[in-house]
């Protein structure tokens, strides 16, 4: 059992708990206040005077400030002082005007006076309405530790002396040693939260024991090497302070610290498991956040990025369609013109038809820009419906090599078909797998030099999907334009120095009408060696084989 020592060491421990003390006697006049006591309740200290002050000049010094809220002052103190008249414990939070959070534990005492504890448990209240569950579990603690005193109300009695009370009653591991290290005070705490056997709690028992007993015990202890036993050993010796945060084998967190005081040294733990769980939550969930900015921010960049090149490609789409759209326009309203003259001496009958024919193919021109874009637009806006129907892969790729024949024949291009026979028959729409085949034939065709080649080639893949391929010897692709040239109005070169006329659209045309018959557009090609274009749709939609 814990022991009762003088009061002159008895006044020192005191003063140098974390709390705040005040006890009162029978008629509750206070008797005994330490200084933590004051501070805590921000009081001045010429308001206590021990066995004159009664606690009820204390209840009116703080209603008068508006320590307890609006209301009448005298009221205010006769309902505190109805409360403290029944005699009975109490522990309760009280908020202060400053936003401070203060606990108060009052306990009677034999004798018919009362002792109370002050406690500024602002920080931890933060960390309660932060995290529920900890705030729960704290409450619970708090009132068994209530019934766990009221238990031993009979036992405390018997002992009978202020100082055991209040280290009894303080949610603290307390224990003092004298000035040769021996246990001359504890609570029963000290023994409960750090495990130590019931032979040590005897008074006089050297600190030494209780050193060897951390040390040897794997439960409470921590890894010691015998240099930094040794070391720990010494500055307990040399009385040398310690404060540490330190998590015990079973998964607690034990706050301890050790303070050379007046004639001795005095140990205090606190389980600060609860607390250290919420900061670790809060630290987690900080992280989490940090993570999610970051992503967050990336994307946002990304979309930046994104919108920039989608202006830039729209500058240049605009710039392109002013020459692409003007050059036709212009021939078509100067040829007419021409034609509207009514001197047959200055344009004769094989001009006007020669003229007649260039308006023409400017017209087709321009009705084929303005198809492609319209194209692009349905497409991206999900209003392009498929006619599909069982088509001949064979008769779709003559018509389409029969399209650029006469191109590839000004140009010495030599144009190869490699289709199998028999060809295979594809549930698809037939104008747009035209489509597809003849903006890749014509692209091929435009880049490819004289005497160069076009191969067109149906193959199957290993998972039964079928390829459309069109391979050419041209002036090929740089890696770093690959995807650019895919995309809505991508071209390598600027409306002004590029060597070839174009919107801009084939290539992403192409990807687009292949995507809407549930395929995927892959271009593979090297600069100076040539391209490949590779249009691959599911097996699925493959039909008996043609005869």
């Amino acid at each position: 059992m814990s022991q009762f020592m003088g009061p002159e060491l008895t006044h020192i421990c005191m003063e140098y708990l974390d709390h705040g003390i005040s006890v009162t006697d029978a008629d509750f006049n206070l008797i005994f206040v330490n200084l933590k006591f004051l501070n805590i309740l921000d009081l001045p200290p010429d308001l206590m005077v021990s066995g004159k002050t009664h606690i009820s000049e204390v209840f009116r010094f703080n209603a008068e400030r508006g320590e307890y809220g609006p209301g009448d002052v005298e009221e205010q103190v006769a309902e505190r002082m109805a409360l403290t008249e029944k005699r009975e414990a109490h522990s309760f939070e009280r908020v202060r005007p400053d936003g401070t959070v203060i606990k108060i534990v009052g306990n009677p005492l034999p004798t018919g006076g009362f002792i109370t504890a002050y406690s500024d448990v602002t920080e931890l209240s933060k960390s309660r309405k932060e995290l529920e569950d900890t705030n729960n579990k704290l409450d619970e603690r708090v009132r068994q530790r209530t019934m766990e005193l009221a238990e031993r109300r009979i036992e405390l009695s018997e002992k009978a002396t202020t100082l055991e009370t209040v280290v009894q009653n303080v949610h603290t591991g307390l224990a003092l040693f004298d000035e040769d290290l021996r246990l001359s005070l504890w609570n029963e705490y000290f023994f409960e939260i750090m495990g130590f056997p019931k032979d040590l709690k005897v008074k006089g028992t050297h600190i030494s024991a209780f050193v060897d007993r951390v040390y040897k015990d794997k439960d409470i202890g921590e890894e010691f090497s015998v240099e930094k036993f040794s070391k720990l050993k010494s500055s307990i010796e040399n009385f040398e302070s310690f404060d540490k945060i330190r998590k015990l084998p079973d998964g607690r967190y034990l706050h301890s610290r050790r303070e050379s005081i007046p004639g001795g040294m005095l140990f205090s733990f606190i389980d600060v498991t609860d607390q250290k769980k919420a900061e670790d939550v809060l630290r987690h969930n900080a992280e989490l956040l940090e993570e999610k900015v970051e992503e967050r921010t990336q994307e946002l960049r990304k979309a930046k990025e994104d919108a920039e090149q989608a202006s830039k490609a729209k500058s240049q789409f605009l710039a392109n369609m002013s020459h692409e759209l003007r050059t036709p326009l212009n021939a078509i309203i100067g040829f007419s013109e021409l034609l509207m003259m009514d001197d047959y001496s200055l344009v004769d009958k094989e001009k006007r038809k020669e003229y007649a024919a260039d308006v023409n193919a400017a017209g087709t021109h321009l009705l084929q820009v303005i198809n492609d874009i319209l194209d692009v637009a349905k497409i991206e806006a999900n209003q392009v419906n498929l006619v599909e129907q069982e088509i001949d892969v064979r008769a779709i790729l003559d018509s389409c090599v029969q399209m650029i024949s006469v191109p590839a024949q000004k140009r010495e291009i030599e144009l190869i078909v490699d289709c199998p026979d028999p060809a295979p028959l594809l549930h698809a729409d037939p104008t747009r797998i035209k489509q597809i085949l003849a903006n890749l034939l014509s692209n091929s065709i435009k880049f490819t030099d004289r005497e160069g080649y076009v191969k067109t080639s149906i193959s199957y893949l290993p998972d039964g999907d079928i390829m459309f391929s069109v391979t050419d010897n041209g002036i090929g692709i740089a890696q770093e334009y690959i995807d650019h040239v895919q995309t809505q109005f991508g071209q390598i070169h600027s409306t002004y120095n590029r060597n070839h006329q174009g919107t801009g659209l084939g290539l992403s045309l192409v990807r687009l009408l292949t995507e809407a018959h549930g395929g995927y557009f892959k271009l593979e090609s090297e600069l100076g060696v040539g391209t490949s274009a590779h249009v691959i749709l599911p097996k699925q939609r493959l039909a008996t084989l043609a005869a």
